[in-house]
């Protein structure tokens, strides 16, 4: 079975070391949260490795061009912590919503998912995003939106 990337993030940031009251350059953490529909390039997304693994901000750009993934789920936590099993929740919830978005199931797809979620330090600055972005294989850059694709 094709393996799944992991990423750990905060919104689209980890806050891996966090300065004063930025998060790794953003003034609040509502300015690292995705949308469905956004195209990001960050490749260190890519890859069809199972890893956890922080990544820094996501640059926004046009799905049109070229990009490393594509945000197709977003989700806000409601517990009043950081869950223990917040890495397996996002991976699930992921795994579950990408044949509505993607339009074939994740077994059948040629593409791979990264699941983004916060970390604790992250957590005390408000993050609560889950984020499922859509992915190619290691270094590939994808051009337009997946939506719909069946692939």
């Amino acid at each position: 079975m094709r393996r799944r990337a992991m990423a750990v993030v905060g919104g689209t940031a980890v806050a891996a070391s966090l300065g004063g009251c930025a998060l790794l350059g953003a003034e609040a953490v509502e300015e690292l949260e995705l949308a469905v529909g956004e195209c990001v390039d960050e490749s260190s997304l890519s890859g069809s490795d199972e890893e956890e693994q922080q990544v820094g901000s996501l640059p926004r750009v046009d799905c049109a061009g070229e990009h490393d993934a594509e945000v197709y789920y977003v989700e806000d936590l409601t517990d009043s912590s950081l869950p223990d099993d917040v890495a397996d929740r996002a991976d699930q919830i992921c795994y579950e919503q990408y044949a509505g978005y993607v339009g074939v199931a994740f077994e059948d797809s040629r593409y791979y998912y990264v699941s983004l979620y916060p970390s604790s330090s992250t957590w005390a600055y408000g993050d609560r995003q889950i984020a499922c972005m859509l992915v190619g294989e290691a270094g590939e850059r994808l051009t337009g939106s997946l939506k719909g694709a069946a692939a």
